[in-house]
This record gives structure tokens, C-alpha cells and sequence, in this order.
């Protein structure tokens, strides 16, 4: 919990708290700035014209540990959490809670690109502040969070358009699957815009794999349209297919091979749900070579079984590594492989 030491540094703080307790100014539970005075700060800053960096951050999923383990452990999270954002940014800034799992924070002296990055770099790794394991009643619960940074004065002139700089990097961050920063670089980001992060919810996806599917076209047409439009909805980088019985290796976006007698030996499956996710083992699998001209760096994979039969594999890929993969996508894999393997075995008991 920040002390009133530790604030009166900034001249903000310290005009404030000669009339105020440091109780009004801090979150309660997480012990950073409340949302109202890390607002103000921040316009203090500009008003002053101080250069400093700002980020939002959102903790990925948050909703779910609460729904799934319940508030208190929720709660018991957030504290934790909030001790680790102090004690990391440590002398360099100052972080506030705006939101129930949304935080802002400010830097100051890290003054080029390789500095920040490395700043924020570091608070993923080496479970400083996320990917971080929290074992809780027998739970192993992991936490991660997606961080959009922008520069003032360099990207905006007031907060609402320094904000909306954040905000923009931070939803190209969970667009690219979440747990992971963006830092917001002009000729990279200007033409960013603000979207849904998911297009359609998971009922929706499966029907409409259904209704394509269902359609008059080739098998090849069906899976190539299917892909397309679930690669658009989970912000998928590839999607890829082994064929079991010629063991060739294709890319989803034009159905060509791109590896043959791929050697699947390597892929091992412990469950029955015959699902693994190869994150950071990517390059290991006899077809990681092929994957690295996609600069894949996550894989998750199904084992297309039909009547104890495996007919072959389907793949959804990522350049970003690290990636936590959610039940929805994993039931939106299966279903995609399932319905792929019955369009197979349809067209050869025809012939």
C-alpha cells in the first residue's frame, strides 16, 4: 500500500494531503491511487508539462476467477496484485486503480522505446507481475494482463486523447490474444481503431461452422471459408491441418501442403480430449521448422478421432508466445476438426 511519503514526492500529492488522510486517496484493497485522484494527478502532470509515459492495464479474464472461485479469492488476487505493481514500479511512477480489474500507471525516465519495452518486458517474465501462479484452496490459478502504453506529449496533448491512445493499444493487445503490452508507436498505430474483441459469442460460431458446412461447395471451399471466418473471430494468426493417412502438413489459407511426411511421432496426447497445447515447444515438433517461416510461437492441437480412428490433426497458431487458450476456442478446435472428419467420411462412403 502506498504511504504518505512515497506520494507527497509529487506536488499533487503533497498540496492534497495537507487537508486529506491518505485513507480517502488509496484503494482500499489494492492499496493504489482511487481512480479519482490518479485522474487528477495525471492532469497535474500535463498541467505542469512533466513528460511521462501512461499505461492501462487490464488483468485478463479477471471475471472468471471471481465467477469460478469466488470474490473472496478474487479479492485476495487483486491485494496481492496490487503489492506487486508498487513494489515493480518501485521509484519510476505511480499506479492507480480506475476500475474493478482496470489499472493506470505512470513512468517517468524511461525516455526511448528499448528502455520501456524492456520495462514492461520484465514484468511478464520471471512471474514478477503477471504470469504469475497463485495457489489458493487447492487452486493453481494464473494471472495474466494485457498493457496498452502511450507518451505524453509526443502522442497526445490532453489525457482524454492520451487515454484514448491507451485504449486503442490495449484492444490491440487482447485482439492479439491478451497477455502481452502495446505500446503505442505512431506509424504503426494511428489508423487503430477500437473493436469488439470477439465478433461473434461461441453459440454463434458453432452454428454458423454448421451453416457453411451445409452449404452446395466443395469440402475444400467449406473448410477454407470456415477458417477464414474463425481465424477473423479469435484474432488467429494460422490455422493448420495433418492429413493422418498421406501425413502431409497444410496451411488453411490456400488448403496446399506446405510440409510432407511429416513426422507427427512428437505430438503426444495424455487425455481424451487429445488436446495440448504446444506454447514455447513449437519449434521442437518436427513440423516447427514450417511453422517458423509463419513465426508461429503457439500451437494448439486436436486429434481428429472418429470411431478410435485418427483421421488427422487441426491446428490453431499464433505468432505471439504465451498464449493462455480458453475453453471456447478449444471447443470451437474440436468442433471445427469433428465436423471436417464427418464431411470426409460422408463424401467417401459416397463414392
Amino acid at each position: 500500500m502506498y504511504n504518505s511519503s512515497q506520494l507527497s514526492k509529487y506536488e499533487y500529492f503533497k498540496d492534497l494531503l495537507e487537508n486529506n488522510k491518505i485513507e480517502y486517496i488509496i484503494d482500499s484493497l489494492t492499496g493504489l491511487v482511487s481512480r479519482k485522484y490518479m485522474i487528477e494527478f495525471v492532469n497535474d502532470l500535463i498541467k505542469r508539462k512533466i513528460t511521462f509515459r501512461m499505461a492501462i492495464l487490464d488483468l485478463d479474464y479477471f471475471k472468471k476467477i471471481n465467477d469460478d472461485y469466488g470474490h473472496s479469492t478474487g479479492d485476495y488476487i487483486l491485494e496481492n496484485f496490487g503489492n506487486d505493481l508498487i513494489n515493480y514500479i518501485g521509484e519510476k511512477g505511480l499506479a492507480g486503480r480506475i476500475g474493478g480489474d482496470e489499472f493506470l500507471f505512470i513512468i517517468f525516465d524511461l525516455n526511448n522505446y528499448e528502455n520501456i519495452h524492456k520495462f514492461f518486458f520484465d514484468m511478464f517474465h520471471n512471474e514478477r507481475v503477471f504470469r504469475k501462479h497463485y495457489y489458493i484452496n487447492g487452486n493453481d490459478i494464473y494471472l495474466t494482463g494485457t498493457i496498452g502504453c502511450a507518451t505524453y506529449p509526443d502522442n497526445a496533448k490532453t489525457f482524454d486523447e492520451l487515454f484514448l491512445m491507451c485504449d486503442k493499444t490495449l484492444y490491440r493487445g487482447k485482439s492479439k490474444g491478451r497477455n502481452c503490452f502495446i505500446i503505442y508507436v505512431h506509424e504503426k498505430h494511428k489508423d487503430l481503431q477500437i473493436q469488439r474483441i470477439n465478433n461473434d459469442d461461441l453459440p454463434t460460431i458453432l452454428y454458423n461452422i454448421n451453416r457453411i458446412f451445409e452449404g452446395p461447395d466443395s469440402i475444400k471451399d467449406k473448410i477454407l471459408d470456415t477458417s477464414s471466418y474463425v481465424k477473423e473471430n479469435l484474432r488467429l494468426d494460422k490455422i493448420y491441418f495433418i492429413d493422418n493417412q498421406n501425413k502431409n502438413l497444410y496451411d488453411s489459407d490456400k488448403m496446399n501442403i506446405i510440409q510432407k511426411n511429416v513426422d507427427i511421432s512428437d505430438i503426444k496426447f495424455n487425455n481424451e480430449l487429445h488436446k495440448e497445447d504446444f506454447n514455447g515447444r513449437v519449434k521442437e515438433l518436427d513440423i516447427g521448422p514450417s511453422l517458423s517461416k509463419d513465426k508461429i510461437s503457439s500451437l494448439m492441437i486436436y486429434r481428429i478421432n472418429v470411431k478410435n480412428k485418427t483421421l488427422g490433426y487441426i491446428m490453431f497458431g499464433l505468432e505471439r508466445s504465451a498464449k493462455i487458450w480458453q475453453n471456447d476456442e478449444l471447443a470451437i478446435l474440436m468442433y471445427f476438426g469433428k465436423t471436417i472428419a464427418i464431411n470426409f467420411l460422408i463424401e467417401h462412403n459416397k463414392d
